[in-house]
C-alpha cells in the first residue's frame, strides 16, 4: 500500500515534464501577438488544449502571428479542438494552410514567401518525432527565415465536424528550425509526404543604394523540362503542387537585369496644394511637429519625391517642421518631419496655426478609426474612443486633425477622424 502514493506522485511528476516539453520546442521563437479579423487570439498561444480558436468569419488571412524579427524554420500547429478526441471530432479542423512568411530582405525593404502544407487529421499520437509533439504537427519551411516580423496563415479547406462548423485550431509555437529529434528530415512537412507549394514572391519596393528607382527585372522564359524528368517527379512526388515554380537558370548571354530611364509618371497625390520636395537625407518622421510626438517611422533615402502639405514654426528648436505626404508599399501616409530633412521651395508651403494653440477641442461622440490622413484611402493608424477629450488642429475636406495620447504606451499621436465624429451629423 506504501507504493501507491509513491507512484501517484511519480505519475505526477511525469505528466508536469510531458506538458513543459510540450510548451516549449527546441529554438521555440518568442510571439508578440496573434490576431485574426475580430483582433487578439490569446488562447493560441496559452499552450493549452482546453482552449481553442474558431474561423468565425472568411477572410482573406485568417490569422496574423507577429514577431520580434524572430529566425523561424518551423511552424508547429495543434490542430482542432485538441482538449479530448471526442471535442476534436465534433469540431471542424483545418486541412490545408497557406503560409506566408514576411522578413526583411535589407535594411530598407520586406519580402515575403509564400507556401502551402495540407495537415493529417489525427489526434494527439503519443510520440515525440520530427513531425510530432504532444499533438503539435511540425510544418517544416524549405529554409530557415532571419528578420521575421509577421506570418500569415490561411485556412483554405478544412475537414468537417459531427456538431461544429469553422475550423479549430488549440495552439500554435514558432521555432527557429531546433528540430525535436536527431533525425528530422525523415519527413519535410505535416503529411506523410511533402506537399509544399511554392508561391514565387512579390517582393516590396526596390531601393538601391543609389535610390535608383526605374530597375526592371527581367524573367527569362523557363526551359521546357525533359518528358522522362516530368514523369519521374509527379510519380515520386504526388503531393508536390506548383503553383508558379521558379525558372532554372541556364547560362544566356541575355542580362537579367535591364537598366531603363523612362520618363517617371508623377505621383497621383490624393491631397490638393502644398509643393513636390525631395529628401536630402533618410527621413525620420513623427505623428506631430515635435519630438513630443511619437516616432512614424523612417522611410525612403535621399532623392526621393515628397509632397510637402504645411509647415509648423517650431519656437523652441527655432525652426519648421514640414507635415509630408507620401506612398510607402501601396498606403498613403502623412507625417511630420524637420526641415532639413526635405528639399522644397518653403514660400509655396502654406503655414498651420501653431502647434500649441488649436483650433478647438472636443469629446469624440463615437468610437471610430483614426487615419494618417484625411481619408479613408491613407493608411489606419489606430482607434479613437468614443468620449475622448481632443484638441482639433486642422479641418479639410469634412476631415479634422485631432490630438490624443494613448495610455496604452503613453505615446502622444495627431490623426484624422471625419467631421462628425467629433461634431455630429
Amino acid at each position: 500500500m506504501k507504493k501507491l502514493p509513491f507512484l501517484l506522485l511519480l505519475l505526477l511528476l511525469l505528466c508536469l515534464c510531458s506538458t513543459a516539453f510540450a510548451a516549449s520546442l527546441p529554438g521555440q521563437q518568442s510571439i508578440s501577438y496573434i490576431t485574426d479579423v475580430n483582433g487578439y487570439v490569446n488562447t493560441l498561444t496559452d499552450d493549452d488544449t482546453t482552449t481553442a480558436w474558431t474561423k468565425s468569419a472568411s477572410s482573406d488571412v485568417d490569422l496574423t502571428i507577429n514577431l520580434y524579427r524572430g529566425t523561424v524554420g518551423e511552424i508547429w500547429i495543434r490542430n482542432g479542438y485538441a482538449y479530448t478526441q471526442n471535442w476534436y471530432n465534433n469540431y471542424d479542423r483545418a486541412s490545408k494552410v497557406k503560409v506566408t512568411v514576411y522578413y526583411a530582405a535589407n535594411q530598407y525593404t520586406t519580402s515575403y514567401d509564400t507556401y502551402r502544407y495540407t495537415l493529417s487529421d489525427s489526434y494527439r499520437p503519443n510520440t515525440v518525432s520530427a513531425t510530432w509533439n504532444s499533438g503539435y504537427q511540425r510544418l517544416l519551411l524549405p529554409k530557415q527565415y532571419s528578420g521575421v516580423t509577421k506570418i500569415e496563415l490561411t485556412v483554405e479547406s478544412s475537414i468537417t465536424g459531427y456538431g461544429r462548423t469553422g475550423a479549430t485550431i488549440s495552439d500554435i509555437i514558432i521555432t527557429s528550425g531546433s528540430f525535436a529529434t536527431a533525425t528530422p528530415k525523415s519527413y519535410a512537412t505535416a503529411t506523410p509526404k511533402p506537399f509544399v507549394v511554392y508561391v514565387t514572391p512579390t517582393p516590396g519596393p526596390i531601393i538601391e543604394e543609389d535610390d535608383y528607382p526605374y530597375v526592371e527585372v527581367i524573367k527569362p522564359n523557363p526551359p521546357k523540362a525533359e518528358e522522362e524528368d516530368e514523369e519521374e517527379d509527379e510519380d515520386d512526388n504526388p503531393y508536390v503542387e506548383f503553383i508558379t515554380p521558379r525558372p532554372k537558370l541556364t547560362p544566356t548571354p541575355t542580362p537579367l537585369v535591364q537598366l531603363i530611364t523612362p520618363t517617371p509618371k508623377p505621383l497621383k497625390y490624393p491631397s490638393e496644394g502644398g509643393a513636390i520636395g525631395y529628401a536630402t537625407q533618410r527621413i525620420y518622421t513623427r505623428y506631430g511637429p515635435t519630438t513630443g510626438y511619437g516616432g512614424a517611422g523612417t522611410y525612403f533615402s535621399e532623392g526621393h519625391e515628397v509632397k510637402v502639405i504645411t509647415k509648423v514654426w517650431d519656437d523652441i528648436n527655432k525652426g519648421y517642421w514640414y507635415q509630408i505626404e507620401f506612398l510607402y508599399e501601396d498606403e498613403w501616409y502623412r507625417a511630420y518631419t524637420p526641415e532639413a530633412r526635405v528639399d522644397v521651395d518653403q514660400q509655396l508651403i502654406p503655414d498651420e496655426p501653431q502647434m500649441n494653440d488649436p483650433l478647438d477641442a472636443r469629446k469624440s461622440l463615437i468610437a471610430a478609426p483614426i487615419y494618417y490622413g484625411p481619408g479613408e484611402n491613407y493608411k489606419q493608424l489606430g482607434t479613437l474612443g468614443k468620449g475622448k477629450l481632443c484638441p482639433i488642429y486642422n479641418i479639410e475636406n469634412g476631415w479634422v486633425q485631432v490630438e490624443y495620447i494613448n495610455y496604452a504606451d503613453e505615446v502622444k499621436y495627431r490623426g484624422w477622424v471625419p467631421l462628425s465624429v467629433m461634431y455630429g451629423d
